[in-house]
């Protein structure tokens, strides 16, 4: 935001340093937020309400915040900001001050827990089926390669009950021979890499030993597939990759740039929502919602299709997106919305709550992703 104060340096600097009058003349297009966002003001209700305790009657800022183009805005210096963001703080009222950086801080090591997932999809608003199942993450350490955690799952169920006893059976013990899998994941939270901590001659031996006691050609044709899945860490990495809880806890999330106190700028992500199809490109934004609790902050992600290619060739996921290609007439129509529950002092995730649209041929098809952090 370029202040309009002649010689004023860099846009904050500029709006402190005509602080000798208090008084700043509004610029087209802004808001009290990207104005307190500038000022380091953490919530724009103060500015508000410092304005309209100095100004003339005239001059008064509505309730709903709106400004007027070259309105005359009181505005605090920076002893008054320190003051006014200290009871800010105190009564529970600030989010922006967690974003000094303009994103959202990202800490790797506060992970650890269990999380409980249930995903279910229905057509034409009717509920077709719905799985839940169980997370486990285990910070261990960082290095030259990025922090590693200690992940597994278990406790798969379909519609509420447990799977057939003979794929429930196999499915356990998949589990107890393939997990804990090493994640490594990155500085900014991007998942990079995953290796089983067994050795892969160790896990597939164990899994070639399932088919004594795990007969018939079903039961033989999964043991194959996951044996060729562990004997390449490429395609455990892929597979995770590719999965909804991953690309909620490890995506573009923690790298979005708000550009005010609440909102984030676009950016672009992708969402396995209709695996074993390839991801959906998605133009994703955040807005922070009213803060009701003072523990736990949400926050509102909401995105659209941006992907050319039709539901049909998603399913050929050899077909690998080209960002030269516009979307057209018989382009997927899709909508994602998710709400993040986050810890308020630190942002770390308590849930997630997610829901998508996209229109089918004739029908719509739903599909929603809950994930909650289990107390431990």
């Amino acid at each position: 935001m370029k202040k309009n104060i002649p010689n004023s340096g860099d846009s904050l600097r500029g709006i402190t340093s005509s602080l000798k009058q208090d008084i700043y003349f509004v610029k087209q297009g802004e808001t009290l937020e990207s104005i307190s966002w500038e000022l380091t003001l953490e919530n724009p209700k103060y500015l508000r309400e410092y304005h309209n305790s100095r100004c003339s009657y005239l001059d008064l800022i509505p309730e709903d915040g709106t400004l007027r183009f070259l309105q005359k805005l009181h505005i605090p210096n920076s002893d008054e900001i320190l003051k006014l963001n200290e009871q800010i703080r105190k009564s529970g009222e600030s989010l922006c001050y967690l974003l000094p950086m303009g994103k959202i801080s990202f800490n790797i090591e506060l992970i650890d827990g269990d999380y409980e997932v249930k995903q279910s999809e229905s057509d034409e608003g009717i509920k077709k089926s719905e799985y839940s199942y169980t997370l486990h993450f285990k910070y261990i350490r960082k290095d030259e390669r990025g922090h590693h955690v200690q992940f597994s799952m278990n406790n798969f169920k379909k519609n509420e009950e447990e799977p057939e006893e003979k794929i429930n059976n196999l499915a356990s013990d998949f589990v107890k021979i393939v997990y804990p899998i090493t994640l490594i994941i990155d500085k900014s939270g991007n998942f990079v890499e995953a290796n089983p901590i067994k050795e892969t001659k160790d896990i597939i031996n164990e899994l070639e030993a399932l088919k004594q006691y795990h007969t018939g050609s079903y039961a033989v044709s999964h043991i194959n597939q996951m044996k060729n899945k562990m004997a390449d860490p490429q395609m455990i990495y892929n597979s995770l990759k590719e999965t909804l809880p991953f690309q909620f806890i490890f995506n573009q999330f923690y790298n979005a740039n708000y550009h005010s106190k609440d909102t984030t700028a676009p950016y672009h992500d992708e969402f396995s929502w209709l695996a074993p199809a390839s991801p959906i490109r998605l133009e994703m934004a955040h807005q922070t919602l009213p803060q009701n609790d003072s523990n736990l902050v949400e926050l509102v992600q909401i995105g659209k299709s941006i992907d050319y290619r039709t539901v049909a060739e998603l399913y050929y996921t050899d077909l690998e997106y080209d960002e030269q290609i516009m979307p057209h007439s018989k382009s997927l129509r899709a909508n994602h919305s998710a709400t993040y529950t986050l810890n308020f002092m630190n942002f770390s995730i308590q849930k997630i709550k997610a829901i998508f649209f996209i229109q089918i041929a004739d029908y719509e098809k739903t599909m929603t992703f809950d994930l909650e952090k289990l107390a431990g």
